[in-house]
């Protein structure tokens, strides 16, 4: 289990650590440009933000949304009001507060829970972000900052690692922040969370160089594109993931057959007896069977793409193959579904936690295990299929020939003979 996260969390990751460790390379390009093309780097993250801002909304994403806005007040803050020397005592109290915000309101936002957009939770949780980098501007606009300097505690002061810009408290804040949001993906998983981990660790490296020129444009930038991705991402995965299995969905199947070409075998799969078991053991133990069938399916299809197409449905597609290779796959599924030793618990469990947790590891009469088996229909693309939705319809009657001779067996239907079908029965 824990090497299983640890690899899940360095997936989610790895794409926004590519993006970011372009960032050095990018730099060093950015001093051959002209002034007047460094001056127009200032405009690049308000336009990515105006988009990212627009995909959020659209696609429901409301800590991205959060985390953007906070990005552009930072950086909306640092170009209208530390464009000069950090020797100024107000830049300096700007400075020191800016980087302390920041940190703090990424892992505020890490532990909100993801619920969608709605006024009322626009109408909570945005004037948080945005109230303290108005105070700070309304404050820098005054004047008033240079006269909070001698306030200020040392810890804002004494930078901790020359010639890093980062105070100590700064660091132990950013510190927090990282450290506590990579425990809640450790536990979430999610690919949003990732991207905050990565856009807090950005505008870390990025405030500690602030001295570097065109810094802050640079890494506001990739940052941004990042939430881009991550929005996308999501959005993808909305419209073509199964979320209970994590499969691919039949949306994602249908653009995969538009572009199968005319040489694929595709299998429709079917878990025998569903509904019977759905209805003897509840719709939760459901659920785990249908996540079951679909892991199974996913190790076993090797060379072969598995997508859930429905309800208790499944389909293979096969590129590249016929169906004599196509239905030796298939039986390797079906023998891996058939031969997983389902857990069923005790339907009867206490539903008290002190007398469950007294049964806890003593093995139970009426647990036990369950046979899950499947019957799947192949069938081959040919030159007489007018379509891909042809070719499942004659796996779909592949399949009904499969569950007529008793379940738990794979047939193949040979379009160029309709009336020959290859079955290879169940062992």
């Amino acid at each position: 289990m824990l090497l299983y996260n640890l690899q899940k969390i360095l997936k989610l990751m790895l794409p926004g650590f590519i993006l970011l460790s372009l960032s050095p390379f990018i730099h060093s390009q950015l001093n051959n440009l002209t002034f007047g093309q460094q001056q127009l780097l200032g405009y690049i993250p308000p336009l990515l933000a105006l988009l990212s801002l627009t995909l959020c909304i659209s696609f429901n994403q409301s800590r991205l949304l959060l985390s953007t806005l906070n990005l552009t007040g930072l950086f909306l803050l640092i170009q209208d009001q530390l464009q000069s020397s950090l020797n100024q005592p107000g830049n300096f109290v700007l400075f020191s507060l800016v980087s302390l915000l920041f940190p703090v309101l990424q892992l505020f936002i890490a532990f909100i829970p993801e619920r969608g957009l709605s006024l009322r939770w626009i109408l909570r949780y945005t004037p948080v972000v945005l109230s303290g980098y108005a105070i700070l501007w309304l404050a820098a606009q005054s004047n008033a900052l240079a006269h909070w300097l001698t306030s200020l505690p040392m810890g804002l002061i004494q930078m901790f690692a020359d010639p890093y810009l980062l105070s100590q408290w700064t660091t132990f804040a950013f510190s927090l922040s990282i450290l506590l949001s990579l425990l809640i993906l450790w536990f979430r998983g999610t690919l949003a969370d990732a991207c905050l981990v990565l856009v807090t660790l950005a505008v870390a490296v990025m405030l500690a160089l602030f001295s570097e020129s065109n810094i802050s444009a640079l890494s506001s930038s990739l940052s941004l594109i990042l939430i881009l991705f991550t929005v996308l991402f999501n959005s993808y995965s909305m419209a073509f993931i199964d979320e209970l299995t994590g499969l691919p969905g039949r949306r994602a199947l249908e653009n995969t057959l538009n572009s199968a070409g005319r040489h694929y075998t595709l299998a429709m799969v079917d878990i025998d007896h569903f509904k019977k078991f759905n209805d003897t053991y509840g719709h939760d133990v459901g659920d785990q069977v249908l996540r079951m069938v679909a892991s199974q399916m996913r190790q076993a299809a090797r060379g072969a793409t598995v997508y859930r197409y429905g309800g208790e449905e499944f389909t293979i597609v096969f590129k590249r193959m016929d169906e004599v290779k196509a239905i030796e796959i298939a039986e390797k599924v079906r023998t891996s579904v058939a031969e997983y030793p389902m857990q069923i618990r005790d339907q009867n469990r206490p539903g008290d936690e002190k007398q469950g947790r007294k049964q806890r590891g003593r093995k139970n009469k009426d647990d036990g295990t369950a046979q899950v088996t499947i019957s799947i229909g192949l069938c081959q693309k040919m030159n007489d299929h007018k379509d891909s939705q042809s070719v499942i319809k004659q796996a779909d009657e592949a399949l009904y020939l499969a569950k007529q001779q008793g379940r738990n067996r794979s047939v193949a239907c040979h379009i160029a003979q309709p009336r020959k079908r290859r079955t290879v029965a169940a062992t």
